[in-house]
């Protein structure tokens, strides 16, 4: 077995256990160490695990990842040689293969930074409070284009939202520990009306058990994203092809070029 293999194996074992799989927090945590990324000076991204210092590590689009950090701690203490940035990364490969996703190419060769000196300024996550235009803000800052935006979205089809972290509240899809491309498939077929309760704006389907954010709504109404929506709804092998292509952009976006080639 690879170093790598050897590290998501291990990544896996600490995220699943018989009772509960907390692979979509595994997704969100590679997902958030990517995103802060920022094409114009290289800021921000996977290399250097600077999530671990302040202010990154208490940014609110980050509640709650403590936990997958604290869980990766113990997979970095098996393999003392591996950075925590190429863990974090890893993580989200891993948790997306665990729950049957498609393999994801993921190269090591990340540093960790030593202080929090290098930490992207707050705010450059998604917020998914917004719409396309925003969308587009963010995604077009890391190098992303609509269909790459409409692809990795389709992560949504992982975990649910927790009032205590981002203040949106539960799943969008009845089997949130499997990936497949019932997000999109949901989008398109059920009807979605605003939830009337206490927190921020999303929308619930005729049941009130499913829901979606102002920013997945945003991908059906735009009409330059909808038909990547419709795509990837009807053909559930193409977007396991475009998710692992984008995902695995995503995860060596900043990185040193040695990091983007052993992943190729």
């Amino acid at each position: 077995m690879s170093e790598v293999e050897a590290v998501k194996a291990k990544i896996v074992e600490t995220l699943v256990t018989k009772e509960v799989s907390a692979c979509p927090l595994g997704v969100r945590l590679a997902w958030h160490s990517a995103g802060t990324y920022d094409k114009a000076d290289g800021s921000g991204g996977t290399d250097g695990a600077t999530m671990r210092f302040e202010p990154e590590s208490t940014d609110g689009a980050n509640a709650g990842l403590g936990i997958a950090r604290d869980m990766m701690a113990s997979v970095k203490a098996s393999f003392p040689n591996v950075s925590n940035a190429d863990i974090y990364a890893l993580c989200g490969a891993a948790s997306i293969e665990a729950a049957g996703g498609p393999k994801i190419p993921v190269g090591l060769g990340r540093t960790d930074a030593a202080d929090g000196s290098k930490c992207p300024a707050n705010g450059r996550l998604p917020d998914a409070s917004q719409g396309a235009a925003h969308l587009r803000d963010v995604f077009y800052r890391m190098g992303f284009d609509d269909k790459e935006i409409v692809a990795l979205s389709g992560a949504h089809t992982l975990g649910k939202c927790h009032t205590d972290r981002s203040g949106f509240d539960g799943p969008w899809t009845d089997e949130p520990s499997k990936f497949d491309n019932t997000y999109f498939t949901n989008l398109l077929e059920k009807k979605w009306t605003p939830r009337e309760w206490d927190g921020p704006a999303q929308f619930q389907d005729e049941s009130g058990k499913l829901m979606m954010l102002p920013t997945d709504l945003a991908l059906i109404a735009d009409e330059k994203m909808r038909p990547f929506v419709e795509l990837y709804a009807s053909d559930a092998k193409a977007f396991a092809t475009d998710f692992a292509a984008a995902f695995a952009k995503l995860l060596a976006v900043g990185c040193p070029a040695h990091v983007v080639t052993a992943a190729e």
